[in-house]
């Protein structure tokens, strides 16, 4: 699927605990063509290109088209901080913030793969 090209005003940003970025995104009234194209996508993971031009030219399209968003830019180490940021938003665990509940579950690992090391 090519990417959907809709015009929008950014209502809201918000920073996040794990130092993510949440942009609440405003649309004029959508056809049910591209609303549905929008819901196939919803909780996926996105390519997003923000321009303030009225019209973006076919080139800068196919290049976002291009792009692959599995993961993006993220490592790691980033992509296990953060799956740990949403196990301790569902279950704490009594941990009463997230940076002594990442150091427990990091130890955790941390202490199973040096097992696996020889002596």
């Amino acid at each position: 699927m090519t990417g959907i090209l809709i015009a929008a005003q950014i209502e809201r940003i918000a920073t996040r605990k794990d130092r993510t970025v949440a942009i609440t995104i405003g649309t004029q009234e959508l056809n049910p063509d591209k609303a549905g194209q929008l819901f196939q996508i919803q909780d996926r993971l996105v390519c997003v290109y923000i321009s303030e031009k009225e019209t973006i030219p076919q080139s800068e399209i196919d290049k976002v088209d291009a792009l692959n968003p599995e993961f993006g830019n993220k490592t790691q180490s980033q992509r296990m901080r953060n799956v740990l940021y949403k196990l301790f938003e569902q279950r704490n665990e009594g941990f009463k913030d997230f940076d002594s509940f990442y150091k427990h579950h990091t130890d955790i690992i941390i202490e199973h793969l040096k097992k696996k090391l020889d002596a």
